[in-house]
């Protein structure tokens, strides 16, 4: 392999969806892995700050999104939510699922509290960072 062959598969990788690829040839094997789009599918649940109200009140934080697509509160269509207003929640609990294009991806908590508000509907399509619980920590 020469040097340009490897250059594109580095841009090949890096504008794809994969995550590593590795390529044989002649003997001579060259895996490239994409650490920007491992770092996206491994972090967990990205909230927004924390901030304590001036009246000395419990604080609040959101889970947002981490992948566009379609969300499900419950792991199939005959099941219940997995997490419901007023439930208590555990750092590393799955709290629903992201359909992104045909993968069910889990949302795990990275906070524990417990739900205020649930602020999407089961099977509506969600973006990138968009708020779907209230949380009183």
């Amino acid at each position: 392999m020469d040097i340009e062959q490897v250059a594109r598969v580095v841009e090949l990788v890096e504008s794809s969806q994969l995550h590593e690829v590795t390529i044989a040839n002649s003997g001579q094997s060259i895996t490239v892995v994409n650490k920007l789009k491992q770092q996206s599918v491994t972090s967990p649940i990205e909230t927004t700050p924390t901030h304590k109200p001036e009246n000395g009140g419990s604080e609040h934080s959101q889970v947002c999104a981490t992948y566009v697509g379609q969300i499900f509160l419950s792991e199939d269509a005959t099941t219940a939510n997995l997490v419901n207003k007023g439930d208590h929640i555990r750092k590393g609990q799955t709290v629903c699922f992201i359909d992104e294009l045909t993968r069910l991806l889990p949302v795990i908590s990275d906070k524990k509290g417990i739900v205020s508000d649930i602020l999407v509907a089961d099977g509506q399509n969600i973006e990138y960072g968009q708020p779907i619980f209230n949380l009183e920590i």
